[in-house]
Protein backbone atom coordinates (compact mmCIF):
# COMPACT_ATOMS: atom_id res chain seq x y z
CA UNK A 1 0.00 0.00 0.00
CA UNK A 2 1.32 3.43 -0.94
CA UNK A 3 1.67 6.15 1.70
CA UNK A 4 -1.13 8.25 0.22
CA UNK A 5 -3.50 5.28 0.49
CA UNK A 6 -2.66 5.02 4.19
CA UNK A 7 -3.43 8.73 4.54
CA UNK A 8 -6.86 8.18 2.98
CA UNK A 9 -7.51 5.37 5.44
CA UNK A 10 -6.68 7.67 8.36
CA UNK A 11 -9.02 10.37 7.08
CA UNK A 12 -11.78 7.86 6.36
CA UNK A 13 -11.52 6.50 9.92
CA UNK A 14 -11.82 10.09 11.13
CA UNK A 15 -8.38 10.02 12.73
CA UNK A 16 -7.72 13.42 11.15
CA UNK A 17 -10.23 15.64 12.90
CA UNK A 18 -10.63 19.18 11.65
CA UNK A 19 -11.12 20.45 8.11
CA UNK A 20 -7.94 22.51 8.46
CA UNK A 21 -5.98 19.42 9.51
CA UNK A 22 -7.37 17.55 6.49
CA UNK A 23 -6.24 20.40 4.23
CA UNK A 24 -2.71 20.47 5.67
CA UNK A 25 -2.56 16.68 5.34
CA UNK A 26 -3.69 16.88 1.70
CA UNK A 27 -1.03 19.48 0.84
CA UNK A 28 1.75 17.49 2.51
CA UNK A 29 0.60 14.27 0.85
CA UNK A 30 0.55 15.80 -2.64
CA UNK A 31 4.11 17.03 -2.11
CA UNK A 32 5.16 13.58 -0.89
CA UNK A 33 3.56 11.91 -3.92
CA UNK A 34 5.74 14.00 -6.24
CA UNK A 35 8.85 13.37 -4.15
CA UNK A 36 8.33 9.61 -4.30
CA UNK A 37 7.31 9.44 -7.97
CA UNK A 38 9.68 8.14 -10.63
CA UNK A 39 8.32 10.62 -13.18
CA UNK A 40 5.58 13.17 -13.90
CA UNK A 41 3.17 10.57 -15.29
CA UNK A 42 3.33 8.56 -12.06
CA UNK A 43 2.94 11.74 -10.04
CA UNK A 44 -0.18 12.64 -12.07
CA UNK A 45 -1.71 9.19 -11.70
CA UNK A 46 -1.16 8.97 -7.94
CA UNK A 47 -2.20 12.59 -7.33
CA UNK A 48 -5.43 12.11 -9.26
CA UNK A 49 -6.27 8.89 -7.41
CA UNK A 50 -5.47 10.47 -4.06
CA UNK A 51 -7.60 13.57 -4.69
CA UNK A 52 -10.51 11.55 -6.08
CA UNK A 53 -10.45 9.38 -2.97
CA UNK A 54 -10.08 12.35 -0.66
CA UNK A 55 -13.04 14.29 -2.08
CA UNK A 56 -15.14 11.12 -1.97
CA UNK A 57 -14.28 10.46 1.68
CA UNK A 58 -14.53 14.07 2.89
CA UNK A 59 -16.94 15.83 0.47
CA UNK A 60 -17.81 18.44 3.10
CA UNK A 61 -14.26 19.83 3.33
CA UNK A 62 -14.74 22.88 1.14
CA UNK A 63 -11.49 24.30 2.50
CA UNK A 64 -9.53 21.38 1.05
CA UNK A 65 -11.28 21.80 -2.31
CA UNK A 66 -10.57 25.54 -2.41
CA UNK A 67 -6.96 25.34 -1.24
CA UNK A 68 -5.99 22.43 -3.48
CA UNK A 69 -7.58 24.21 -6.43
CA UNK A 70 -5.60 27.35 -5.59
CA UNK A 71 -2.42 25.27 -5.41
CA UNK A 72 -2.99 23.66 -8.80
CA UNK A 73 -3.99 26.92 -10.51
CA UNK A 74 -0.81 28.50 -9.16
CA UNK A 75 1.25 25.64 -10.56
CA UNK A 76 -0.47 25.99 -13.93
CA UNK A 77 0.48 29.67 -14.09
CA UNK A 78 4.06 29.27 -12.88
CA UNK A 79 5.42 25.97 -14.13
CA UNK A 80 2.81 24.38 -16.34
CA UNK A 81 5.15 23.86 -19.31
CA UNK A 82 8.02 22.23 -17.43
CA UNK A 83 8.66 18.50 -17.81
CA UNK A 84 11.26 18.36 -15.04
CA UNK A 85 10.10 16.46 -11.96
CA UNK A 86 12.61 18.39 -9.84
CA UNK A 87 11.15 21.71 -10.99
CA UNK A 88 7.70 20.52 -10.00
CA UNK A 89 8.87 19.34 -6.58
CA UNK A 90 10.66 22.63 -5.87
CA UNK A 91 7.65 24.69 -6.94
CA UNK A 92 5.23 22.49 -4.99
CA UNK A 93 7.40 22.71 -1.90
CA UNK A 94 7.41 26.51 -2.04
CA UNK A 95 3.69 26.79 -2.69
CA UNK A 96 2.67 24.26 -0.01
CA UNK A 97 4.82 26.14 2.51
CA UNK A 98 3.28 29.47 1.47
CA UNK A 99 -0.31 28.17 1.63
CA UNK A 100 0.27 26.58 5.03
CA UNK A 101 1.59 29.86 6.44
CA UNK A 102 -1.29 31.78 4.85
CA UNK A 103 -3.91 29.47 6.40
CA UNK A 104 -2.20 29.66 9.81
CA UNK A 105 -2.14 33.46 9.58
CA UNK A 106 -5.85 33.58 8.70
CA UNK A 107 -6.63 31.22 11.58
CA UNK A 108 -4.78 33.49 14.00
CA UNK A 109 -6.69 36.50 12.68
CA UNK A 110 -9.99 34.72 13.29
CA UNK A 111 -8.86 33.77 16.81
CA UNK A 112 -7.88 37.38 17.59
CA UNK A 113 -11.19 38.79 16.36
CA UNK A 114 -13.15 36.12 18.21
CA UNK A 115 -11.29 36.70 21.48
CA UNK A 116 -12.36 40.36 21.45
CA UNK A 117 -15.96 39.24 21.88
CA UNK A 118 -15.30 37.07 24.91
CA UNK A 119 -15.01 38.53 28.40
CA UNK A 120 -13.00 37.30 31.34
CA UNK A 121 -15.20 34.92 33.33
CA UNK A 122 -17.47 33.90 30.42
CA UNK A 123 -18.75 30.34 30.28
CA UNK A 124 -18.34 28.88 26.79
CA UNK A 125 -19.68 25.77 25.11
CA UNK A 126 -18.06 24.12 22.12
CA UNK A 127 -18.08 20.83 20.26
CA UNK A 128 -15.99 18.58 18.03
CA UNK A 129 -12.33 19.40 17.33
CA UNK A 130 -11.57 22.61 15.49
CA UNK A 131 -8.09 23.99 14.91
CA UNK A 132 -9.59 27.48 14.73
CA UNK A 133 -11.49 27.08 18.00
CA UNK A 134 -8.30 25.80 19.62
CA UNK A 135 -6.49 28.91 18.31
CA UNK A 136 -9.19 31.03 19.94
CA UNK A 137 -8.48 29.47 23.34
CA UNK A 138 -4.76 29.96 22.84
CA UNK A 139 -5.45 33.63 22.20
CA UNK A 140 -7.65 33.88 25.30
CA UNK A 141 -4.81 32.37 27.33
CA UNK A 142 -2.34 34.92 25.89
CA UNK A 143 -4.74 37.73 26.86
CA UNK A 144 -5.04 36.35 30.38
CA UNK A 145 -8.79 35.74 30.11
CA UNK A 146 -10.14 32.97 32.31
CA UNK A 147 -13.17 31.15 30.90
CA UNK A 148 -15.03 27.99 31.85
CA UNK A 149 -15.56 25.54 28.98
CA UNK A 150 -18.22 22.93 28.33
CA UNK A 151 -17.21 20.49 25.58
CA UNK A 152 -19.53 17.86 24.12
CA UNK A 153 -18.20 14.36 23.45
CA UNK A 154 -19.10 14.84 19.78
CA UNK A 155 -20.09 11.33 18.73
CA UNK A 156 -19.50 9.51 16.46
CA UNK A 157 -15.75 9.77 16.77
CA UNK A 158 -15.68 11.44 20.17
CA UNK A 159 -13.17 14.06 19.05
CA UNK A 160 -14.63 16.47 21.62
CA UNK A 161 -12.80 14.36 24.21
CA UNK A 162 -9.49 15.15 22.49
CA UNK A 163 -10.30 18.88 22.48
CA UNK A 164 -11.30 18.78 26.15
CA UNK A 165 -7.96 17.19 27.04
CA UNK A 166 -6.02 19.83 25.12
CA UNK A 167 -7.98 22.70 26.69
CA UNK A 168 -7.36 21.13 30.10
CA UNK A 169 -3.62 21.09 29.38
CA UNK A 170 -3.95 24.82 28.60
CA UNK A 171 -5.21 25.20 32.19
CA UNK A 172 -8.80 26.08 31.32
CA UNK A 173 -11.43 24.58 33.63
CA UNK A 174 -13.23 22.09 31.37
CA UNK A 175 -16.40 20.06 31.78
CA UNK A 176 -16.91 17.23 29.27
CA UNK A 177 -20.62 16.55 28.70
CA UNK A 178 -22.61 14.01 26.72
CA UNK A 179 -24.11 15.33 23.49
CA UNK A 180 -27.69 14.88 24.69
CA UNK A 181 -27.08 17.15 27.72
CA UNK A 182 -26.55 20.34 25.71
CA UNK A 183 -29.99 21.78 26.47
CA UNK A 184 -29.60 20.90 30.16
CA UNK A 185 -26.38 22.93 30.45
CA UNK A 186 -27.32 25.79 28.10
CA UNK A 187 -28.79 27.81 30.99
CA UNK A 188 -25.24 28.13 32.37
CA UNK A 189 -23.63 29.15 29.06
CA UNK A 190 -22.80 32.71 27.96
CA UNK A 191 -21.51 32.03 24.43
CA UNK A 192 -21.38 29.05 22.06
CA UNK A 193 -18.26 28.91 19.89
CA UNK A 194 -17.96 26.36 17.09
CA UNK A 195 -15.84 25.85 14.01
CA UNK A 196 -17.07 24.97 10.52
CA UNK A 197 -16.47 22.32 7.90
CA UNK A 198 -18.07 24.52 5.24
CA UNK A 199 -20.15 27.67 4.98
CA UNK A 200 -22.74 27.98 2.24
CA UNK A 201 -23.43 31.17 0.31
CA UNK A 202 -26.65 31.74 2.28
CA UNK A 203 -24.79 31.60 5.62
CA UNK A 204 -25.76 28.03 6.52
CA UNK A 205 -22.97 26.23 8.36
CA UNK A 206 -21.92 22.61 7.83
CA UNK A 207 -20.15 21.25 10.90
CA UNK A 208 -19.87 18.09 13.02
CA UNK A 209 -23.25 16.48 13.63
CA UNK A 210 -24.85 17.91 16.75
CA UNK A 211 -23.87 21.49 15.96
CA UNK A 212 -27.36 22.29 14.67
CA UNK A 213 -28.93 21.03 17.92
CA UNK A 214 -26.47 23.09 19.97
CA UNK A 215 -27.30 26.22 17.94
CA UNK A 216 -31.03 25.51 18.25
CA UNK A 217 -30.79 25.12 22.03
CA UNK A 218 -28.71 28.30 22.23
CA UNK A 219 -31.20 30.20 20.08
CA UNK A 220 -34.05 29.09 22.32
CA UNK A 221 -32.10 30.15 25.44
CA UNK A 222 -31.03 33.46 23.84
CA UNK A 223 -27.37 32.47 24.02
CA UNK A 224 -25.19 33.84 21.21
CA UNK A 225 -23.62 31.37 18.77
CA UNK A 226 -20.32 32.36 17.15
CA UNK A 227 -18.96 30.41 14.19
CA UNK A 228 -15.20 30.69 13.67
CA UNK A 229 -14.00 30.05 10.11
CA UNK A 230 -11.48 31.31 7.60
CA UNK A 231 -12.88 32.38 4.24
CA UNK A 232 -11.26 29.28 2.67
CA UNK A 233 -14.26 27.39 4.05
CA UNK A 234 -16.79 29.42 2.07
CA UNK A 235 -18.44 27.34 -0.62
CA UNK A 236 -18.77 29.34 -3.85
CA UNK A 237 -20.77 26.62 -5.60
CA UNK A 238 -23.69 26.14 -3.23
CA UNK A 239 -26.55 28.38 -2.20
CA UNK A 240 -28.03 26.05 0.41
CA UNK A 241 -25.97 24.05 2.89
CA UNK A 242 -28.09 20.98 2.24
CA UNK A 243 -26.56 20.72 -1.23
CA UNK A 244 -23.24 19.75 0.36
CA UNK A 245 -23.08 15.96 0.50
CA UNK A 246 -23.15 14.82 4.14
CA UNK A 247 -21.55 11.39 4.73
CA UNK A 248 -23.27 8.83 6.97
CA UNK A 249 -21.32 6.02 8.67
CA UNK A 250 -23.05 2.65 9.12
CA UNK A 251 -20.43 0.77 11.13
CA UNK A 252 -21.84 -1.06 14.18
CA UNK A 253 -18.47 -0.63 15.94
CA UNK A 254 -19.46 3.01 16.44
CA UNK A 255 -21.87 1.80 19.13
CA UNK A 256 -19.99 -0.76 21.25
CA UNK A 257 -22.12 -3.67 22.43
CA UNK A 258 -24.77 -3.26 19.75
CA UNK A 259 -23.54 -6.23 17.73
CA UNK A 260 -24.80 -8.68 20.38
CA UNK A 261 -28.40 -7.62 19.75
CA UNK A 262 -28.49 -9.06 16.25
CA UNK A 263 -29.23 -7.46 12.92
CA UNK A 264 -29.75 -3.81 13.87
CA UNK A 265 -28.93 -1.07 11.39
CA UNK A 266 -26.70 1.82 12.42
CA UNK A 267 -26.78 5.33 10.93
CA UNK A 268 -24.22 7.84 12.18
CA UNK A 269 -24.10 11.10 10.19
CA UNK A 270 -20.78 12.89 10.52
CA UNK A 271 -22.05 16.40 9.80
CA UNK A 272 -25.23 18.45 9.85
CA UNK A 273 -26.39 21.87 8.63
CA UNK A 274 -27.12 24.78 10.95
CA UNK A 275 -29.46 27.35 9.37
CA UNK A 276 -28.32 30.98 9.40
CA UNK A 277 -31.23 32.05 11.61
CA UNK A 278 -29.67 30.13 14.52
CA UNK A 279 -26.24 31.77 14.11
CA UNK A 280 -25.49 35.20 15.54
CA UNK A 281 -22.06 35.91 14.08
CA UNK A 282 -19.50 34.37 11.73
CA UNK A 283 -15.95 35.43 12.61
CA UNK A 284 -13.70 35.33 9.54
CA UNK A 285 -10.25 36.57 8.53
CA UNK A 286 -12.07 39.26 6.53
CA UNK A 287 -13.92 40.51 9.60
CA UNK A 288 -17.00 39.69 11.65
CA UNK A 289 -20.14 39.25 9.57
CA UNK A 290 -23.77 38.27 9.99
CA UNK A 291 -24.71 35.01 8.22
CA UNK A 292 -26.82 37.01 5.77
CA UNK A 293 -23.69 38.89 4.65
CA UNK A 294 -21.76 35.75 3.65
CA UNK A 295 -23.02 36.00 0.09
CA UNK A 296 -21.31 39.40 -0.22
CA UNK A 297 -17.98 37.88 0.80
CA UNK A 298 -18.49 34.98 -1.61
CA UNK A 299 -19.10 37.49 -4.43
CA UNK A 300 -15.97 39.43 -3.42
CA UNK A 301 -13.78 36.32 -3.26
CA UNK A 302 -15.10 34.29 -6.19
CA UNK A 303 -17.14 36.65 -8.35
CA UNK A 304 -20.77 36.11 -9.27
CA UNK A 305 -21.93 33.74 -10.43
CA UNK A 306 -18.92 31.87 -9.03
CA UNK A 307 -16.99 29.69 -11.44
CA UNK A 308 -17.19 25.93 -10.93
CA UNK A 309 -14.14 24.46 -9.17
CA UNK A 310 -12.83 21.05 -10.23
CA UNK A 311 -9.27 20.38 -9.03
CA UNK A 312 -9.13 17.07 -10.89
CA UNK A 313 -9.75 18.86 -14.19
CA UNK A 314 -7.06 21.41 -13.34
CA UNK A 315 -4.64 18.58 -12.51
CA UNK A 316 -5.32 16.74 -15.79
CA UNK A 317 -4.91 20.00 -17.73
CA UNK A 318 -1.45 20.48 -16.19
CA UNK A 319 -0.20 17.25 -17.74
CA UNK A 320 -1.63 17.46 -21.25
Amino acid sequence: MKNWQEVLNLIERFNVYSSTEVTFTALDTLLQIFREASGLSEALKDSEEFLRGLFSIRPTSVMTLNVVSSLLLGLENSIGNSTSLKDWIDELDARVSSLTKEISSKTNTVATLGARRIKDGDRLLTCSYSRTVKALFSRLREEGKSVYVYVTESRPGGEGVALAKELGRMNFPVELIVDSAVRFFMKDVDIVVVGAEAIAANGAVVNKVGTSLIALAAHEARVRTFVLATTDKFSPETVFGELVKLPVLRDTSLLPGLEKYGDINVAAPLFDVTPPRHIDTIVTDRGVVAPEAVILLVKELYGWPPASIDPLSILRKLFR
